[in-house]
């Protein structure tokens, strides 16, 4: 049974009903749309295009935990991943299925993203990579873009399990780390700080923040 989304933007909607309330975002582009954090079944999502891209910001069992759904459904359709959390895919410790009861192992990522990588999207849109070490090692925030003429338009960032609306993520599990999370979120805030105020800031859990928000929080905590 599919579930309900919410619109975030023209081209960006947000499922909230992922595994333990995980948020799955899907980007519609040009002729195909593009999954962020697959822990919801092919049956759960609404198509509205054909998904291109399988991407998610981290390997944890609540952001990938249908991911071998997706792959045994569509298996051409390209899953993408930092890799430095590929050996988290194989250990349902440090993925934490075992945690919830399911200890699983998933597939192996066809694309191995680095800090700095772009992705190129569907006509106009593309991703850059930022590896935001912290609550995983591969932890990564994705900006999506889109090329208007001889400009480049910033749609939303995708945060993951780094930068929460008024918080951020966990360091305590395995590969966590709270000193690199200082500075995966000290990085974002830089980056933020340039960005529109009303950028939409999407996390893996809780709701939908902006720039503008999101730096006033981190400014209030010393980053």
């Amino acid at each position: 049974m599919s579930k309900k989304s919410f619109q975030i933007t023209e081209e960006l909607r947000c499922y909230r009903e992922g595994f333990r309330s995980c948020n799955v975002f899907i980007l519609t582009c040009f002729d195909s749309e593009v999954l962020f954090d697959p822990s919801l079944s092919p049956a759960s999502v609404i198509q509205r295009r054909p998904i291109s891209k399988l991407i998610a910001t981290h390997a944890h069992y609540d952001h990938v935990g249908k991911v071998n759904e997706w792959k045994e459904e569509y298996p051409d359709v390209p899953f993408l991943m930092h890799g430095d959390d590929v050996a988290v895919l194989d250990d349902s410790t440090l993925n934490a299925s075992i945690f919830f009861g399911r200890p699983s192992s998933f597939v192996r990522p066809d694309r191995l993203l680095q800090d700095g990588d772009i992705v190129e999207l569907d006509g106009q849109y593309y991703l850059d990579v930022l590896n935001t070490p912290g609550h995983t090692m591969g932890s990564s925030c994705f900006m999506i873009n889109r090329r208007d003429d001889d400009r480049t338009v910033p749609i939303a960032l995708i945060s993951g399990d780094t930068l929460f609306d008024r918080g951020w993520g966990r360091t305590d599990f395995a590969t966590g780390d709270e000193t690199l999370m200082r500075d995966s979120l000290t990085r974002l805030f830089r980056i933020l700080s340039t960005m529109p105020d009303d950028l939409p800031v999407c996390p893996g859990h809780s709701a939908i923040t902006t720039a503008a928000s999101a730096c006033r929080f981190l400014a209030a905590m010393g980053f």
